[in-house]
């Protein structure tokens, strides 16, 4: 990385003090010490912020999406049925159909009837659609007042929090990072952070 940084892929299992001033990070394969540590497992937040001893009530909203091969010239523009539910976009290998809410975990088996919901109210528009030929869910970290966490963990000031953005991650994700980034250094955050304070619950 061309500023210093180093990437690892692994799934950190857990969060951990390293002696008075150090935070440790336990990975599936190797343990990495240094003086913050940030969570910013969306949906999988949760359970790290509950090691480091914060009980934030982070759910997930579960995404539904279907695609049709070859029909991205039905549409011109993403298209919304209000009243359903969904979206239709034209996108460069067909037309997806994404949509609907669903509270049921991280766990929970892929709801078979969500699909068929989508396939069927894409087709009610658009008849000419074929059989849809894969779907798949995504996981939306959701907080009860819509707002996400941004700041340090009330239980150890080392451990910095930036999830829960519902349905809007990616397009805040920027924002984020420099909050934290400016909390990190001790600055000003370019945005107010108290209403996304962890310990507003």
């Amino acid at each position: 990385m061309q500023r210093g940084g180093t990437l690892v892929r692994e799934e950190a299992k857990a969060i951990e003090r390293d002696g008075e001033h150090r935070i440790s990070v336990r990975t599936t394969g190797a343990t990495l010490a240094g003086d913050n540590a940030v969570v910013a497992a969306g949906a999988w937040s949760r359970p790290l912020a509950r090691q480091v001893g914060d009980a934030v009530p982070l759910d997930t909203e579960r995404g539904y999406h279907v695609m049709f091969p070859g029909a991205q010239s039905l549409l011109s523009r993403p298209v919304g049925w209000a009243e359903m539910g969904f979206y239709m976009t034209p996108l460069a290998d067909g037309l997806r159909a994404a949509g609907t809410v669903e509270f049921a975990g991280l766990e929970a088996p892929l709801n078979p009837e969500r699909t068929r919901f989508l396939a069927r109210g894409a087709r009610g528009l658009l008849p000419q659609l074929s059989e849809p030929v894969s779907e798949w869910l995504g996981f939306r970290p959701s907080l009860p007042d819509s707002l996400p966490v941004i700041g340090s963990s009330p239980r150890n000031p080392r451990v910095f929090y930036a999830f829960g953005h519902g349905h809007l991650g990616i397009t805040l994700g920027g924002v984020t990072a420099r909050m934290v980034a400016d909390l990190i250094d001790g600055r000003r955050p370019v945005v107010d952070p108290s209403p996304y304070r962890p310990d507003r619950f």
